[in-house]
This record gives C-alpha cells, sequence and structure tokens, in this order.
C-alpha cells in the first residue's frame, strides 16, 4: 500500500484532484484530495468524485464490481 499512496502522492503533486485507493482485505476506501487529505470510506458510504460528475457510488458497489 505504501507504494500504490505514494504513486498517487505524486500524481496529486503534479495536478491530479482526486485518488482512490482500495483495500480489498478490509474492503475500504481511502480518498486522496488535491490537498493531501486522506479519508476512509466503507460499506455503503458514498465516495467523492470529481466536481461535475453526476455519480453516486457506494463502496459496497466497488466491491461487488471487482468481486468475481
Amino acid at each position: 500500500m505504501k507504494k500504490v499512496l505514494a504513486n498517487i502522492l505524486h500524481c496529486i503533486e503534479h495536478g491530479t484532484e482526486l485518488g482512490w485507493m482500495l483495500d480489498p482485505e478490509e474492503q475500504n476506501l481511502f480518498v486522496i484530495s488535491s490537498d493531501r487529505r486522506i479519508q476512509m470510506f466503507k460499506g455503503s458510504q458514498s465516495v467523492p468524485v470529481l466536481m461535475g460528475i453526476e455519480l453516486d457510488l457506494t463502496v459496497a458497489q466497488i466491491f461487488e464490481w471487482l468481486s468475481f
């Protein structure tokens, strides 16, 4: 996870507005914003998306899509 977080922070430093990091073991989603703030979301919580994108998506929905 350290490598993924480092990559997201690198992208944030170069103009990316928002990054997601998934923790499949705990089924959590970490959101890294352009101010380098990290928030954790889980279950039925809606995750933030970029401004201007109309999307209501929960952590549970993301992990359901990834489950095979």
